[in-house]
């Protein structure tokens, strides 16, 4: 064989080129700094419950309970004249009808305050959750 031949088969098989593994070790050691060091920014916002789908479905089938008292002290629900002794059972057969523990009181606002204080007695006796307390506007209707 000549020399040259010789030569450059030996430059070959000696020259493997340089060595890339502590580069490589560098690169990783970096990622995994900074994988360890980022944070990461969560934006800020409103936490929301949303109901669960047959919560969601109860609340639509929920009505108002209406209670109005006249000037003279006649009261009714939905409607319908109720007398004060049977005030308790009404408002119990409305919870159920309606599906709703909440009732709204609408009073005209020249009838004596007994009547109001007689339905809210009778409210927490027939275990109502929430009464609310409807104003009636100027011009007739409610706020």
């Amino acid at each position: 064989m000549s020399l040259l031949h010789r030569r450059t088969r030996e430059s070959f098989a000696g020259d493997e080129g340089n060595d890339l593994t502590p580069l490589i070790d560098c690169v990783f050691l970096l990622l995994i700094f900074f994988m360890v060091t980022t944070v990461f920014l969560h934006a800020k916002g409103l936490d929301v419950d949303l109901p669960a789908q047959s919560e969601a479905t109860e609340q639509e089938k929920k009505k108002d309970i209406n209670i109005h008292v006249a000037q003279d002290g006649k009261i009714q629900i939905g409607g319908e004249d109720v007398s004060p002794p049977e005030l308790v059972g009404r408002l119990k057969k409305a919870m159920v009808d309606a599906n709703n523990e909440n009732i709204i009181i609408q009073a005209n606002p020249d009838c004596a305050q007994k009547y109001v204080v007689l339905i809210v007695d009778a409210a927490k006796e027939a275990n109502v959750v929430g009464i609310a307390f409807a104003k009636e506007q100027e011009g007739g209707g409610a706020l």
